[in-house]
């Protein structure tokens, strides 16, 4: 869901962690998915990504307590800050075919996508043949 979010909207969305039960782990989950994408191309998002990623891992349902459930909002906040710094920006992904579907992986400023090993060759291609 959040994967094709600009970065402007996936801050948007970090920002309302904060209004969210802490029961729902589903949207952090989703959230966290989301946000790893960025961090292949923009290296600054790497570390408040790893910290949101990790407050979200301590605060499972026999771990939970007010205070992983604040370091959720305070660590989803300051990815959202982080996001904005680049503007209301899209991540291009990679759109070829793999085995599993569309490959989906954000794509680097230059050169092929990082699993290109994994797309499936085009039909009518040399491997066809």
């Amino acid at each position: 869901m959040y994967k094709d979010f600009t970065s402007g909207q996936l801050a948007d969305a970090l920002d309302r962690v904060k209004d969210l039960s802490p029961e729902l782990t589903g949207p952090l989950s989703m959230l966290d998915e989301a946000s790893l994408g960025w961090t292949s191309r923009y290296p600054q998002l790497a570390e408040p990504q790893q910290a949101f990623s990790q407050a979200r891992h301590k605060h499972w349902p026999r771990t939970r307590t007010e205070q992983t459930w604040q370091e959720v909002v305070t660590t989803a906040a300051a990815l959202s800050t982080a996001l904005r710094e680049l503007g209301d920006i899209r991540l291009e992904r990679c759109t070829a075919q793999t085995g599993w579907g569309t490959c989906g992986l954000a794509l680097p400023e230059q050169g092929p996508c990082r699993a290109e090993k994994e797309h499936l060759a085009p039909a009518g291609s040399e491997t066809d043949q």
